[in-house]
Order: C-alpha cells, then sequence, then structure tokens
C-alpha cells in the first residue's frame, strides 16, 4: 500500500469514526468506495454513478446535522441501490452488464457474486469490497449481527459451489 492510500484508508477511518469534515472533503474521500459499492450492487457503471450523485445530493442539505455523515452515506447508497433493483424488478426489464477490461477470472468472480441473492450479494460487497466489520454491516444493512454472519456465510458457500477452481 503507497502512504497516499495509507493516508486515504486512514482519513476514511476518521470520517468513519464521525470526525468534523467538511461536505467536499466526504466526497472527495468517499466517492471512490460507494461508487464501487454501488456499482457491485446494481450492475452498470451509469446507474451506480446516478445513485452515489443523488445519495451525495440528499445528505448534502442536512450534511451539518449528521453525527457519522460517511456511515449515512454509506447506508443511503445502499437503499437507493434496493430501490433501483426494486424498480427493475417491477418493470422486469433486466439490463445486461457492459463489457468491462479486466481478467476472465475476475470478470467469473464478479459474475458468481452479481447472481447471489440482493441480501448476500450486498453483505459480500459491504465486507469484502468496503472491508466492513459485522457490526458496521449490521448497523448499514439495519439487521442483528447474527444475520450478518450467516448470511456471508451462505453467500460464501454459494461463491465456492459457483467458483470452484477459484480457491
Amino acid at each position: 500500500m503507497s502512504t497516499t492510500d495509507a493516508s486515504l484508508a486512514a482519513r476514511a477511518d476518521m470520517i468513519s469514526l464521525g470526525e468534523r469534515v467538511t461536505f467536499e472533503q466526504l466526497y472527495a474521500e468517499q466517492y471512490p468506495s460507494m461508487l464501487r459499492l454501488a456499482h457491485a450492487l446494481v450492475d452498470t457503471r451509469e446507474q451506480a454513478e446516478e445513485v452515489v450523485q443523488d445519495s451525495f445530493a440528499a445528505i448534502y442539505e442536512r450534511f451539518d446535522r449528521l453525527d457519522h455523515p460517511a456511515a449515512y452515506l454509506r447506508t443511503t447508497v445502499v437503499n437507493r441501490c434496493r430501490r433501483v433493483l426494486r424498480r427493475r424488478m417491477l418493470s422486469r426489464r433486466h439490463t445486461t452488464p457492459p463489457g468491462e477490461d479486466g481478467s476472465l477470472v475476475y470478470n467469473h468472480v464478479v459474475d458468481a457474486i452479481r447472481q447471489l441473492p440482493h441480501k448476500q450479494r450486498s453483505m459480500i460487497v459491504l465486507r469484502y469490497d468496503l472491508q466492513l466489520t459485522d457490526a458496521e454491516i449490521a448497523r448499514t444493512m439495519g439487521v442483528p449481527i447474527g444475520t450478518v454472519k450467516s448470511t456471508i456465510h451462505r453467500a460464501l458457500a454459494a461463491l465456492r459451489k459457483e467458483l470452484p477452481d477459484a480457491r
């Protein structure tokens, strides 16, 4: 990890702990991880960008009243992704993920994760992409910690079955 990456990671940790930051700092430091989270949940980069922008816009007006803006932002992104997926299911329109450059193994893993049920997929992304603890995932998703543990266990079992050569 470079010193820049380390300093950004340390700064993101401080934001997560509720240190007072400006909206601009929050945006600069959280946008990349929120975009990865949203992209993993809604499949298309365009929708992910829209979800993240809408989430930042939603918290802008109440930013000064938020105790933990990074946690609130993460929850807002997850909830807005759920809304996008709900609308997609209702309209019965399924978009195909755009082809992206990358290794075949990576694409196969991403495809396998996208095949998981929404709740499992969300928790896998929160755990392994955003590296949240069980407690943070529980708060973000609004479920007990035991549910987080069992859901992640089931998701990993499904991924092992789908990706037997990935170990």
